[in-house]
């Protein structure tokens, strides 16, 4: 899956959202939101690796994208819309509902879980990993205190 030339909103040649290497969980409540970025920043990772998707920002990106797609990526996305395992239109129904969609790059596998943590301190749920080839949910059992 090949990234489009917007790092904030990657996508697959298909022109669906997928934020290759990235963790991303839905968190209810934007100032939550917000505070979970700061405490990204404050733990060292990089302003330019972490992305808060304010609910209408996320349901306007998804649309434009639709608008945007050729015939090929037309037929691509109906056909992936009808085998879609990834789990990602949970984010789209909870962009719709208004909640943030927060995503975090991993620069490497054992970059999840602690990402995973920190997120969930904000109350993130729904949280999975975009690997190039994968999508993982990250159960909230499997981190550490939990």
């Amino acid at each position: 899956m090949t990234q489009a030339h917007d790092p904030k909103f990657p996508q697959t040649s298909s022109g669906a959202l997928y934020p290759k290497d990235y963790v991303v969980g839905i968190i209810d409540d934007l100032q939550e939101g917000r505070q979970a970025v700061q405490a990204f920043e404050k733990a060292g990772y990089d302003v330019n690796e972490i992305r808060l998707m304010e609910g209408h920002e996320a349901v306007e990106k998804v649309q434009q994208l639709d608008e945007e797609k050729n015939w090929l990526q037309r037929v691509l996305s109906s056909f992936q819309d009808t085998t879609d395992e990834t789990g990602v239109h949970i984010y789209q129904l909870a962009a719709q509902q208004g909640k943030q969609i927060l995503h975090v790059r991993a620069n490497s596998a054992e970059d999840v879980d602690p990402i995973s943590a920190l997120m969930m301190r904000y109350h993130a749920h729904a949280i999975k990993f975009f690997s190039p080839w994968s999508v993982s949910d990250i159960p909230p059992q499997s981190l550490p205190g939990h």
